[in-house]
């Protein structure tokens, strides 16, 4: 069965890296008017600092706006041959279903919001935003040694 992020999901991303981006430019702005506004040496120096430190997080800010709907894996959990399947831009990582150790679920109003699951390959691999994820989390259940799954009502770690 396949697994992918929802559109919403990836808009709410994309939404609160075009806002963080915002804040840093008005950030930088501020500093550049500090500076020209300024007598002072110190605040000077200061917004000049804090400028420089700013700047070098805008190509980064840029590219993930850029690429961000490009940025999600596909899961696939294919029960017949027991293995996930996790691909991301043309590379494909599997991993067999025995070497689950854990499985946390969280639960918030009564539906999945994450899960959390350590493997013996992989550390930990966090799922969220994903569509049917109360799905992918039954299927990730019958693959879970006994005792080993939890369900988090606040924050799982």
């Amino acid at each position: 069965m396949n697994f992918k992020v929802s559109e919403k999901y990836k808009r709410s991303g994309k939404r609160k890296t075009v806002l963080a981006a915002l804040l840093v430019a008005g950030l930088i702005a501020g500093s550049a008017w500090m500076f020209i506004a300024s007598e002072s040496l110190y605040h000077k120096i200061i917004s000049a600092i804090t400028a420089f430190l700013l700047i070098k997080y805008l190509p980064h800010a840029y590219k993930s706006i850029r690429t961000h709907d490009a940025s999600y894996p596909v899961v696939e959990i294919i029960e017949s041959e027991n293995k996930i399947d996790i691909s991301h831009k043309g590379a494909v990582v599997s991993m067999p279903l025995s070497d689950i150790e854990s499985l946390r679920i969280q639960n918030i109003k009564g539906s999945v919001k994450s899960i959390l699951l350590t493997t013996k390959s992989f550390s930990n691999l966090r799922f969220e935003g994903y569509e049917n994820l109360a799905e992918m989390a039954e299927l990730l259940k019958k693959h879970t040694p006994a005792g080993k799954t939890k369900i988090a009502t606040w924050y799982h770690r």
